[in-house]
């Protein structure tokens, strides 16, 4: 029986002395010295001391960890092109790429300042809808009325007054999808819009017939002069064609033995490679009291995010005397991908005719509108070819015929519009197909 006390004393004590809780003084090993205990000491113990897993060991980093370091939500600095910001939670840095980079005034990413004053309507755009114009859609820039696939839809717009030039009808949107786009009226057209504006058929302000593209504008010598006062037996000089981007073609002239009718003057290049004011192409000269190839429109997209054409945009001049000019396309946004067709191209002149024979509208490529084909080819000569591409429009055919007999001279052509991309650098991609080529520059921002 001592024997067995005895393994019992020991066993005991060998259970106390492995950081349990028994009943040795302060002066043991795990107390106040450098043993195991568990109350302040170095050792092992588990409540505010150096070796437990209390306040002071853990606890308190994982706090700090948590606590806020700056102020929830608040743009910190500019790093170049990188606009530091607190988190939402206040506990950490998050770092952002400004895409037209960093106002370091302001401290936030610079935001896009359209051309034309457009900037309080694109302000507005973060607050409406976002717009699928469906299958056919028709802009009227007169009233602002919309209709979508013929159902008529509230679209917020506004006008704006501009000196010297057309006035624009600016619609506002979220961000827009676009297929068969038909825009009508006197006014230029503006679309701006928060997010992506995206084009995947055909987006048109051309002008059809003698009634001109919204927002085409005569000023100045780009609209061609009429051709040459008939003479007897019928001699009748050719219009000359409307400008704007370059000069127009002139109409062809006319002689028998009566006299000549001398062709009229192609309008002459007109406006600047900005689209500042925003503004469309001229007509050309007149055949009678009303006939005449009108010129194309003006369009200006906006968007603070990027602007995708897998389709056409286009501002055509028509063929109906003389051809009139294209007209003006500007887009805004710091990506521009381009794999469709953005055209301005001028009207093919129309073909000598006792009643002229229109030629070819502006096409929706870079191929220049044929001009109209003489009724008699003893009599008459053709239209010149529309301006497209990098080509020039052509002068109208002249003729001279022996005798009193008729004598028809054909009209000249429109020149080419203008087009204008404002991006970033290297923000302009796609193998698209450009008539003119565009003018480039710098994205404005504010």
């Amino acid at each position: 029986m001592t024997k067995s006390l005895i393994w019992i004393l020991f066993g005991m004590s060998a259970v106390s002395g492995c950081g349990s809780v028994s009943d040795r003084s302060p002066d043991a090993a795990g107390a106040e010295d450098g043993g195991g205990g568990s109350g302040g000491d170095a050792g092992g113990g588990s409540s505010s001391d150096a070796g437990g897993g209390g306040i002071d060991a853990g606890g308190i980093d994982a706090i700090d960890a948590m606590a806020p370091v700056c102020t929830a939500n608040q743009a910190l600095r500019c790093d170049g092109t990188t606009l530091v910001s607190c988190n939402g939670d206040g506990t950490a840095e998050v770092r952002e790429t400004c895409a037209l980079g960093c106002n370091a005034a302001a401290v936030r990413c610079n935001d896009v300042n359209p051309s034309n004053n457009l900037a309080a309507f694109l302000d507005m755009a973060v607050a409406e809808p976002p717009f699928d114009f469906g299958s056919m859609a028709v802009l009227d820039t007169d009233n602002g009325s919309v209709t979508i696939d013929r159902q008529p839809v509230v679209v917020r717009s506004a006008t704006l007054a501009q000196t010297s030039a057309p006035t624009i009808r600016v619609f506002i949107v979220k961000n827009l999808t676009a297929i068969a786009v038909t825009a009508t009226g006197r006014n230029a057209l503006a679309i701006v819009s928060d997010g992506d504006i995206q084009i995947g058929g055909v987006f048109t302000a051309s002008a059809v017939s003698n009634t001109a593209g919204p927002g085409g504008f005569n000023d100045g010598g780009c609209r061609g002069s009429p051709g040459g006062a008939p003479v007897a037996g019928g001699a009748a000089g050719g219009a000359g064609g409307g400008a704007f981007g370059l000069n127009a073609g002139r109409g062809g002239s006319a002689m028998n033995d009566n006299g000549t009718s001398v062709g009229g003057i192609g309008g002459t290049a007109t406006g600047n490679p900005t689209l500042i004011p925003l503004r469309g192409g001229c007509d050309a000269g007149t055949v009678g009291a009303s006939l005449f190839g009108a010129g194309g429109g003006a369009i200006q997209l906006v968007s603070r995010t990027k602007i995708r054409v897998t389709g056409n945009v286009a501002a055509n001049g028509a063929s109906d005397s003389g051809g009139g000019s294209g007209g003006g396309i500007l887009l805004e946004a710091p990506a521009v991908e381009v794999t469709g067709t953005v055209v301005a191209n001028g009207g093919g002149g129309a073909g000598g005719c006792l009643f002229p024979r229109a030629g070819e509208d502006g096409r929706l490529d870079a191929t220049p509108a044929s001009g109209g084909i003489a009724c008699d080819v003893g009599n008459g000569r053709d239209g010149g070819t529309g301006g497209a591409g990098n080509q020039g429009a052509r002068n109208g055919g002249s003729l001279s015929v022996s005798g009193t007999g008729p004598a028809f001279a054909g009209a000249g052509g429109g020149s080419v519009g203008r087009i204008r991309v404002n991006t970033v650098s290297g923000g302009l991609s796609g193998n698209g197909v450009f008539s003119p080529n565009p003018t480039t520059g710098a994205i404005g921002t504010r």
